[in-house]
């Protein structure tokens, strides 16, 4: 008797372990809200303002500036890549005016660089946009521009004035030294066509004007050596 007792509460036992609620599954986590157009916009604009910055007259931007920027931008915008953030088109509309307005402004102050590089910014909001084109054919010619600076001046006989100049390649850095008369042309390219013209000598050797010639007419002023 006593092993049956026994035995059936061993069965017992099991069936009472058998019938245990199961722990219900832990739910699922809420995912986190879209971020709102503000948010996002924000995020935005703040990895392009150091490029914002550079489009005013007083803007330093040069050789190497633009990629950590536009790296940064990229980076800003994977974040909102999601079908989630559906606040993300309204954000980038936004984003791509302030590039439009910044293109203008860097152009009116002839900060080409920033130019490029705002450029390659409204390239990655709208890819298929042929838009800038031609600003983007004469910000490849401005940025390669030699560097002139005047260093003195000679008169040769009664009339014959020279120029002192020295002109270096934006990209190698390599400097050069050219005597030049008035409307000479000089400094040849790579197929022996001059880049540059001197235009003229500014009033009393206060300084010269320059013609690049891969841009007919586009000209610059440079200072004298008493003037820098």
């Amino acid at each position: 008797m006593t092993k049956y007792i026994y035995g059936m509460t061993v069965v017992m036992l099991a069936l009472l372990a058998g019938c245990k609620k199961e722990e219900p599954a832990p739910a699922a986590a809420e995912p986190p809200p879209p971020k709102s157009t503000a948010e996002i916009y924000g995020d935005y604009k703040k990895a392009l303002q150091p490029l914002f910055a550079a489009a005013s007259p007083n803007g330093v931007f040069g050789h190497g500036m633009k990629a950590p920027i536009i790296s940064q931008f990229n980076s800003a915008r994977s974040q909102y890549s999601s079908e989630r953030e559906i606040n993300e088109p309204e954000a980038r509309t936004k984003i791509e005016k302030d590039v439009s307005n910044y293109i203008k402004a860097a152009k009116k102050a002839e900060q080409w660089f920033a130019v490029d590089a705002l450029l390659d910014v409204y390239k990655v909001l709208r890819p298929d946009s042929q838009v800038y084109t031609t600003l983007r054919t004469r910000s490849d010619l401005m940025m390669a521009r030699p560097l002139v600076a005047c260093t003195g001046f000679a008169t040769i006989g009664d009339e014959d004035l020279l120029s002192f100049l020295d002109v270096m390649d934006p990209k190698t850095r390599q400097v050069e030294t050219f005597r030049v008369r008035e409307g000479e042309e000089f400094y040849p390219d790579a197929e022996g066509k001059s880049l540059l013209r001197l235009v003229r000598v500014i009033g009393a050797q206060s300084g010269i004007e320059m013609e690049y010639l891969a841009l007919p007419g586009e000209t610059w002023e440079i200072p004298g050596p008493k003037n820098k």
